[in-house]
């Protein structure tokens, strides 16, 4: 149940890394005016761009995540420490006032959330059951 709730997890967020990554390439201008930054530099549109590359590479790493979330926990972790990182990030730049809460409040939110669940759905290695006849004597060796 929890291993399915986080492969569930790994393909939603990898969907949402894919279409925040195809709106930062395709669309930074209209991204700019979602999030209410005006009269940015067209250079800033570059760097969103290259932003959006890494969301979609990300989305891609989580997919293939998904398909075996144990073996491939590594990527669990990275999506714990991109959350924690986008909230400490988004709470600091709140704090200091170089945004706004309308601008960085729903980012800091989900990524409190997203870090919470992938900690909540960590997966962990089987334990081996030992039986009573696997914690037996080693046997005699033979004469």
């Amino acid at each position: 149940m929890k291993l399915s709730l986080l492969r569930a997890l790994l393909i939603l967020d990898a969907a949402v890394l894919f279409l925040l990554g195809a709106l930062l390439i395709f669309a930074p201008s209209q991204v700019e005016r979602a999030f209410h930054f005006q009269d940015l530099p067209p250079a800033v549109g570059y760097m969103i761009g290259l932003w959006g590359c890494v969301f979609a590479t990300l989305g891609f790493g989580y997919v293939v995540a998904a398909t075996n979330p144990v073996r491939h926990v590594v990527w669990v972790q990275v999506g714990i420490a991109r959350g924690v990182l986008e909230c400490v990030l988004g709470l600091v730049y709140l704090v200091r006032g170089v945004v706004t809460l309308q601008q960085a409040g729903l980012g800091i939110v989900i990524a409190a959330l997203i870090s919470i669940a992938y900690l909540a759905l960590y997966p962990r290695q089987p334990r081996l059951i030992k039986t009573p006849a696997s914690s037996s004597q080693p046997p005699a060796s033979a004469p």
